[in-house]
């Protein structure tokens, strides 16, 4: 856990195929902290920069060679790590990604790369997440709410492809990773990733030692938290 330099920065990563619910529990989320004034941020990926705006119209009239691809997403997420997630961690704001680098694991992953490099590759340059939701959901049921919502499936919203970026998603074995059903309701999943942030943001205020720990006690303990020894 990142607990130093960027504590009481906090970096939380929700992930899961397409359908999952990962933009409607990153939003809710968000809503939750800021209604106990704690400074949140919320981001996604691909961006709405330049190479992120490459990524999302690949999806609709076709996908880059692997290549290309994964060199994109890098450029795209260099640029967001630098420009608004490290500057808010400094700051000492929680900032919540919808989608981050696992999806290029994944996703890239399911295209015959191998996951655990495209990770260390992200991970000499991109923060590791204090937290790590992975709302998983068959994928027949992913592609129902997809379409369900009105949308049609992209080219990164195949069968195959979702079936195996599903399998590398359950393969993450990290320390801060928290797994959740997303066949539960909304709220229910919501109240889970609500406990899992105070559950670890705790653990951060444990190890930093800060005078700050007073102050976020208090919001802590409307999340069901309590303040370790």
């Amino acid at each position: 856990m990142n607990v130093a330099p960027y504590f009481p920065g906090f970096l939380i990563a929700i992930e899961g195929i397409d359908g999952a619910g990962k933009t409607t529990q990153a939003r809710l989320l968000q809503e939750r902290l800021a209604a106990r004034q704690l400074a949140t941020i919320g981001t996604k990926e691909p961006t709405n920069g330049p190479w992120g705006r490459v990524l999302r119209e690949s999806a609709q009239t076709g996908r880059l060679s692997i290549e290309d691809e994964v060199e994109t997403f890098i450029k795209d997420r260099r640029e967001h790590v630098a420009d608004k997630i490290m500057p808010a961690l400094r700051d000492g704001t929680i900032v919540i990604v919808d989608r981050y680098y696992f999806s290029t694991a994944a996703y890239q992953g399911a295209r015959g790369l191998d996951p655990q490099e495209l990770m260390r590759r992200n991970e000499e340059f991109a923060p590791q997440p204090d937290l790590l939701v992975l709302l998983d959901l068959e994928v027949a049921q992913g592609l129902d709410r997809v379409r369900t919502r009105g949308d049609r499936a992209n080219y990164f919203e195949q069968t195959e492809t979702l079936r195996r970026a599903r399998e590398i998603f359950l393969s993450i074995d990290k320390p801060y990773l928290c797994k959740i059903d997303a066949r539960k309701n909304e709220k229910e999943i919501a109240d889970l990733i609500a406990r899992q942030f105070s559950v670890r943001y705790t653990e951060c205020m444990k190890k930093s030692g800060l005078a700050i720990q007073d102050q976020l006690g208090e919001t802590l303990r409307l999340f069901g938290a309590t303040l370790p020894d």
